[in-house]
């Protein structure tokens, strides 16, 4: 596995996995062939596309 699992990345965005699964679904979430999540790239493509009105 390339990136971090959903599991894993979910304890590391402090997003639940309903919310990973998703984004996953859009373009906010970078992934690898093996499905796994690139975390960096995806953190700061979340944070560029996230409107901050809706941030809590």
């Amino acid at each position: 596995m390339e990136g971090m699992s959903q599991r894993v990345y979910s304890a590391h965005s402090s997003l639940s996995r309903g919310a990973i699964q998703k984004v996953k679904q859009t373009t906010r979430m970078v992934l690898y062939e093996d499905d796994s999540i690139n975390a960096a790239t995806s953190d700061a493509r979340r944070v560029e596309m996230t409107d901050p009105d809706q941030k809590r």
